[in-house]
């Protein structure tokens, strides 16, 4: 699949980018982008509203951004959540800081606002945001909100722990008051804080019992995205059976099918190999009808195939274009027993295309040793029998011409070839193998080989 497209405009300029991954980090979500000269922008989203982008060579480190890739949960494209995000939106618009710093004052509490601003970092000096931080502070002071005063401040104290503010509000008492009443874990105070909550309980969400409040706060506010993140990043970080089946839950409730394979094959991918999502994993290849990647699955994890699935398999490989050579021999097997048990009528021409394909991928010793589950079944004697005889007469250099024609019976040109070429060494008054030869090269679209062959078969044939 391809990465979708994202339209921009800046300065009645539109640009397309490619979506390559998304950090999901706190209350923010940033979608990493490029354009055809690889440069990075970054979509900002906050609440799962876009707010800009910006580009920058390089992301500074321990800016929210730097912090949101290294610390977040990353969810590289093709992700649901990637794709929940983006969809509502036609064009993503470039806007001024200013302007989006006034913006963000009419959407938001002047909390949220100071706290979006730090999101920023690698794109605007620190200290202009700062700025911006310390108008919003003052702004509160004036009108009396010392307690929303008291809380911008500490989103300063975070994002630029060094500024000469933080000194001159040292000893105020209302503020000392405030801190030791945060200190002391007042609910009465804190509860109202929702900002000051999440951050805290996003920093300690491997923690059980931080991490059962935070899911509630996201349900509470109707956060669907950041739940799901929130149990991917649980299941990632635990590895935990009864983690994942919430996850399975909550997914199996919001997504459809090819959405929830995604997030499995993201969490198979991450390292998450318990068995419940391996299990679920193979269910959602079989009904997505990816049979490539179920037996994959399969290979890597000893799994028998279920028979409940052995229809659906059948009917892949009936189908035109489904390719024995990607099945592992194993798996492929099974499925071909069970095809003759069925006395299906296509059963011999799919035995004899995997041994085609057998015999050029794994050779002759392989094949016929694959083949020994094939010995007790009637229809299958055909080409038991030839495999056989192929094995036998593989290093007698008396019945070289009878094994190439078996190799040009499964589809083995190259290998005839060099049947048919030790059989004219070693008869070089036979014009039967030079027959074969012209024959064979003609078959591979070989004209001057050909040639050459069938001129040397007439004057053989001339001279006997």
């Amino acid at each position: 699949m391809s990465n979708p497209i994202l339209l921009t405009k800046d300065r009645q300029q539109t640009h397309s980018l490619q979506v390559k991954r998304m950090a999901i980090y706190k209350q923010s979500k940033i979608i990493e982008a490029t354009d055809e000269l690889e440069h990075n922008y970054y979509f900002f989203f906050h609440d799962d509203r876009f707010l800009d982008y910006a580009s920058s060579k390089k992301i500074l480190k321990r800016s929210h951004t730097h912090s949101a890739f290294q610390k977040g949960l990353v969810l590289p494209y093709p992700h649901p959540l990637i794709q929940t995000l983006i969809a509502p939106y036609s064009h993503f618009e470039k806007q001024n800081f200013n302007m989006l710093f006034r913006r963000l004052q009419k959407q938001y509490t002047l909390q949220q606002s100071a706290l979006i601003a730090t999101y920023f970092e690698s794109f605007i000096h620190r200290d202009e945001i700062a700025e911006m931080i310390k108008s919003l502070l003052y702004k509160e002071r004036r009108d009396g909100k010392l307690l929303s005063c008291y809380r911008i401040l500490q989103i300063l104290r975070d994002f630029a722990p060094n500024h000469s503010l933080l000194n001159a509000f040292a000893s105020d008492i209302k503020f000392i008051q405030y801190d030791e009443r945060y200190q002391k874990g007042d609910m009465k105070l804190i509860s109202k804080d929702p900002v000051y909550i999440e951050n805290k309980l996003f920093s300690a969400k491997h923690n059980e019992k931080a991490f059962k409040k935070l899911a509630a706060l996201y349900k509470k506010q109707s956060r669907n995205t950041d739940v799901a993140a929130l149990y991917i990043s649980r299941v990632i970080h635990t590895h935990n059976p009864e983690d994942y089946q919430h996850l399975h839950s909550l997914i199996s409730e919001h997504f459809d099918k090819e959405d929830q394979l995604k997030i499995l094959e993201d969490l198979y991918g991450k390292g998450v190999h318990i068995d419940l999502l391996v299990q679920d994993l193979f269910q959602s290849y079989m009904t997505n009808e990816k049979f490539t990647e179920a037996f994959k699955l399969m290979d890597n994890h000893a799994m028998t195939l279920p028979s409940s699935h052995s229809k659906a398999l059948i009917s892949a490989l009936k189908k035109k274009g489904m390719d024995t050579e990607s099945i592992p021999p194993k798996e492929l097997g099974q499925v071909l027993l069970t095809l003759f048990n069925s006395d299906d009528d296509q059963a011999g021409e799919i035995l004899d295309q995997t041994v085609s394909t057998l015999l050029r991928t794994e050779g002759l010793n392989f094949t016929n040793e694959w083949l020994l589950p094939f010995h007790k079944i009637t229809a299958a004697q055909g080409t038991v029998n030839k495999i056989n005889e192929m094995n036998e007469i593989a290093e007698d250099p008396n019945q070289q011409q009878r094994l190439g024609e078996l190799y040009h019976e499964f589809n083995y040109p190259q290998k005839a070839i060099e049947c048919m070429s030790w059989e004219m060494e070693l008869r070089d008054d036979d014009p039967m193998p030079v027959r074969w030869l012209a024959k064979l090269y003609r078959e591979l679209g070989m004209d001057e080989e050909n040639k050459a062959y069938e001129q040397l078969y007439i004057n053989m044939v001339k001279h006997s």
